[in-house]
């Protein structure tokens, strides 16, 4: 070999192999390259590849450590293939190549975020993939921000607390890919299905006839019964007018059932209407002068119950029964809450001053 066709050959050599590094940097450092090398970190956990190849947000902004773990809990639901197939969507990634020829191209997620909106006076706590949120607080609309969030579909839980009608957890999908979301809780979504508000008002309901019970053994005195101010007064009013045309008075109940579905509250919020149940049982007898012999009984056990809110005491407490619903089937009622005593409440009360209590 002359010497001119060696040098000829290291050049062609040298020629190929700076080539060839031009070739595999190019391949290295490029988006497509990227994509796959960022789907595998994130598959695999690895914190310091995601922070390398995905190091902020499309508008510079820095994603959080927790942005960044609820996003990659987010991918191990998914293959390899998706994961690639999603950071690829250009409206929700951008790929940027590298400042340099030795430096590999990077991907920039859009920054997504998610507002709650909520009914004045309610309180929220929530999580997303399980993390717990915090998020900026608008007093004004009650409304919280949370993010930014990198794009995708997210687990979101949260939990509503109300002065009136308590707790309500709420479970939902979000979907951060294209847009920005906002949940809006309505009024009715803090009673309806809520099982602790339905719990309250038939626990509500049973202090009711548990007391009344109380007051027919503490002769005809409703001073302590479970219900609004206003209608505790013209029951008093009632038996006291009543009470001396009567020789005894007897009642008794073992089961109270409420209809959930009946549920209804009106606009401002301050009273609650529904079905009622109750296997109630009174007999009335009056003095001999009134000529009637025979015991009156009434076994009258449909209601429409109404309850109003007490600021004080910070309960729902009946405010009226009606009786005189002749519509209620509670054979078909779907969804109730139901209470049964031990044995059944009995309570007498005799001019006299006789008991006869079990």
């Amino acid at each position: 070999m002359t010497k001119k066709t060696g040098m000829l050959a290291t050049v062609v050599l040298l020629a190929a192999v700076v080539f060839g590094f031009i070739s595999y940097s190019s391949y290295k450092n490029s988006e497509e390259a990227t994509v796959e090398r960022l789907a595998a970190a994130l598959l695999e956990g690895d914190q310091a590849a995601v922070k390398r190849y995905m190091p902020s947000y499309s508008n510079k902004k820095k994603i959080s450590n927790s942005a960044r773990k609820t996003f990659q809990k987010q991918m191990k639901r998914l293959k390899k293939d998706q994961v690639v197939k999603l950071l690829q969507t250009e409206d929700n990634f951008s790929l940027e190549k590298g400042s340099s020829f030795f430096k590999p191209a990077q991907i920039y997620p859009s920054a997504r975020y998610l507002v709650i909106e909520l009914p004045k006076e309610t309180e929220l706590q929530a999580t997303i993939e399980a993390q717990n949120l915090s998020g900026q607080y608008v007093e004004e609309w009650n409304k919280y921000t949370f993010g930014p969030f990198l794009p995708g579909e997210y687990q979101v839980a949260y939990e509503t607390a109300h002065p009136k009608f308590g707790s309500k957890n709420v479970k939902e999908k979000v979907d951060l890919n294209a847009t920005d979301q906002r949940l809006t809780v309505k009024e009715s979504s803090l009673y309806e299905g809520n099982l602790k508000f339905q719990k309250h008002l038939l626990a509500s309901a049973v202090n009711y006839f548990d007391s009344m019970n109380e007051g027919i053994r503490d002769g005809l005195n409703v001073s302590r019964l479970v219900s609004s101010k206003e209608y505790k007064t013209t029951l008093q009013a009632s038996f006291d007018k009543l009470k001396p045309y009567m020789e005894s008075f007897d009642q008794e109940f073992q089961r109270i059932t409420i209809n959930c579905d009946s549920i209804s509250v009106n606009n401002g919020q301050t009273k609650v209407q529904l079905d009622l149940y109750v296997d109630l049982k009174r007999s009335i007898k009056l003095v001999e002068e009134a000529g009637i012999d025979e015991a009156l009984t009434s076994d009258k056990q449909n209601a429409i119950a109404s309850f109003l809110y007490d600021e004080e005491q910070k309960k729902w407490l009946v405010d009226e029964l009606d009786f005189s619903t002749y519509q209620q089937d509670p054979e078909k009622w779907e969804h109730v809450q139901s209470y049964r005593g031990e044995s059944v409440k009995k309570a007498h009360w005799d001019k006299n001053g006789a008991e006869d209590v079990v």
